[in-house]
């Protein structure tokens, strides 16, 4: 071959590799560049699960998308896809929920996962023959139609012969109840409060709401309103009437309000309507303000209230705020509600600080 030749015959092969010559398509999808495909979260999705369904790296996802690990996701949103990774193929599924001859008039204080555990059906069928999603708003006297293997709910009133029985004591929910304060103040186990009234641990309740009470439920002695406890004074009162506002609200890890919190975003928000910022980061809260010798003097309202993660009594994973020595308003868990409860042992806190003299 002349050097003229292996000269053409170069340049040949660069415009191969450069793509300008046409090459049969490839059997699969070659993996999507950042910004050229985008992925819809789902119910149930996480960041981490969904970088690998993408085949990508946490770290990747998160930079393509400006995320954090502890950024929070919601059905409905759209991430982008980072380079070299791909949509996953949709894999085969069973034919989609159609309606049965059934449907359910929603009543005040339901929610969709409540009326699908009634019926006995799955949230996501439930949504598919009604067009919803997890975010829909249902109002009373709206009609859905059900499943076609859905149950009819017993009718008002009745118990399994394995349920707690009704009594005929009923209770009148009020601003700030929840769900396991009504069970304590009348004596009975929040499971069968529940029961016989058809709810479950995240049901939300309404003012003016009526709940039947289990048979064993004692009517207890008049005691003081959320309104008549709150009686600090000044800025330590006015943090401490918003958690009592906040009672009853889900747990959702990161978020601050209005609808949700996590226990360092209870706190935030709590301190934020004295004008004093928090960092959001129970850890970081506990270095702020002055410490309390709680073991010597009392708790204060408004005072943060510290406990540490279990077996390692250095590193602080949990923060409330006081409503007075006994007593605090935290956000515990997931699946769990804001909620006000003893103040836990000495022994367990950790720390307690005072941002407000």
């Amino acid at each position: 071959m002349s050097r003229f030749q292996r000269v053409l015959f170069g340049v040949a092969l660069s415009a191969v590799s450069l793509g300008t010559l046409a090459l049969p398509a490839p059997a699969f999808a070659a993996p999507a560049a950042a910004g050229s495909a985008t992925y819809v979260v789902v119910a149930g999705d996480f960041l981490a699960g969904i970088a690998a369904k993408l085949g990508v790296s946490l770290p990747q996802l998160l930079t393509a998308n400006n995320l954090k690990a502890k950024s929070v996701i919601v059905p409905g949103d759209r991430l982008i896809v980072p380079a070299g990774g791909a949509l996953p193929t949709a894999a085969p599924s069973a034919a989609a929920p159609t309606a049965g001859p059934l449907t359910h008039t929603v009543k005040s204080g339901e929610f969709l996962g409540g009326i699908a555990s009634q019926h006995n059906v799955t949230l996501a069928d439930l949504l598919a023959v009604n067009k919803l999603t997890v975010k829909s708003v249902i109002l009373p006297g709206q009609q859905l139609a059900l499943p076609a293997n859905a149950v009819a709910a017993p009718a008002a009133g009745t118990t399994t012969s394995s349920g707690p029985a009704a009594g005929s004591l009923t209770y009148t929910v009020k601003k700030n109840d929840f769900l396991a304060g009504i069970a304590a103040a009348y004596k009975v186990s929040l499971p069968d409060l529940l029961a016989v009234n058809k709810l479950t641990a995240k049901s939300l309740i309404l003012p003016g709401m009526k709940l039947t009470l289990p048979a064993n439920a004692v009517q207890p002695v008049a005691t003081a309103t959320a309104a008549e406890v709150v009686t600090a004074p000044g800025p330590a009162g006015a943090v401490v009437a918003f958690a009592y506002a906040q009672l009853g609200k889900p747990y959702r890890f990161f978020t601050a309000g209005p609808n949700t919190f996590d226990c360092s975003g209870l706190t935030m928000a709590a301190y934020a309507q004295v004008g004093i910022q928090l960092i959001h980061h129970a850890a970081s809260q506990a270095t702020m303000g002055t410490a309390v010798d709680f073991w010597n003097e009392p708790i204060q309202p408004g005072d943060l209230v510290f406990m540490a993660t279990h077996g390692n009594p250095n590193v602080i994973n949990h923060v409330g705020i006081a409503v007075d020595a006994t007593h605090w308003i935290h956000a515990p868990a997931p699946g769990d509600v804001v909620r006000l409860a003893p103040i836990p042992p000495k022994g367990i806190l950790t720390s307690v600080r005072r941002l407000i003299p």
